[in-house]
């Protein structure tokens, strides 16, 4: 029997350099949380694409929001900043309602917005459960519930989610970020279903191992707990197959096909976006 030879990555994978059209000429997106990472990438696609796009921030971040919309063109080309806290219940519908009224219409949303805690299982507290929950699940379902009732008025539309791989396979001391996860992804399939006879498509991501500040954040937090470096142990939640973490803009362009008319068929999917690590 011949030897199995294993081939390791020498050289980290590039990010592919791809053409942007037009595909989303006269469309109208919001996307949450937008100012870093994911988000500002998928902001930044989307503009690129034609659309005019909404980004949507905590009031501290609104400045650095406001420097992503600038570099998009600003008001003039149809790039606004709005406040939106999806911890605060009273700023949630002031947020959709704002970004209604300065797009007119909205054909599709981008909850992206989320925040993470880490700590063993342990040391969870309920408060770290209920500040994860009150972001990540109950803010993002209210903001999807009330841009629902504009996308059913309006004839139909797209919402995708950004859950993440820790929804299928958990991390460990991340167990209450693990369980947001999860539920994004089942509020995906079911908002998919209920949601289809009034022509609105529900679609979700699951990221791993993405280069954005709160793969940092985490970075950082294990540094803490370990006394490890934490340039080392952020390189080692790098990607295998790709030799690299996998880069927002990846991420963004799988956001932006579900956004599009391409994606008709693609619904209540949670799409894993993690360099090939989980099979489903």
């Amino acid at each position: 029997m011949a030897e199995l030879t294993r081939y390791g990555r020498l050289t980290p994978m590039p990010v592919p350099e791809l053409p942007v059209f037009a595909v989303h000429a006269g469309r109208s997106f919001v996307v949450t949380g937008a100012s870093t990472g994911i988000g500002r990438a998928t902001a930044e696609l989307l503009a690129a694409e034609g659309a005019r796009v909404v980004i949507t921030e905590l009031p501290h971040a609104l400045p650095a929001a406001q420097e992503v919309a600038d570099r998009l063109g600003g008001t003039a080309a149809g790039v606004h900043v709005v406040p939106m806290d999806l911890a605060d219940p009273a700023s949630i519908p002031e947020g959709v309602a704002r970004s209604v009224g300065l797009l007119g219409r909205v054909d599709g949303w981008v909850n992206n917005a989320a925040i993470v805690r880490i700590r063993s299982a342990f040391d969870h507290t309920p408060a770290d459960w209920q500040a994860q929950f009150d972001v990540n699940v109950f803010g993002t379902f209210e903001a999807t519930r009330l841009i629902g009732e504009h996308l059913a008025g309006a004839g139909g539309g797209s919402v995708v989610n950004v859950a993440s791989d820790s929804g299928k396979k958990g991390h460990p001391d991340m167990v209450a970020y693990n369980a947001t996860k999860a539920a994004v992804i089942n509020l995906t399939r079911s908002l998919a279903e209920e949601w289809a006879p009034l022509g609105i498509s529900v679609n979700c991501v699951c990221p791993g191992g993405v280069d954005t500040p709160m793969l940092d954040q985490v970075a950082d937090t294990f540094a803490g707990f370990t006394g490890g470096d934490r340039d080392d142990i952020f390189a080692s939640m790098a990607n295998e197959q790709l030799g690299r973490h996998v880069a927002p803009v990846e991420v963004a362009r799988v956001i932006s096909f579900l956004l599009s008319g391409a994606a008709s068929a693609v619904r209540g999917q949670a799409i894993n976006v993690d360099g090939g690590v989980l099979a489903s």
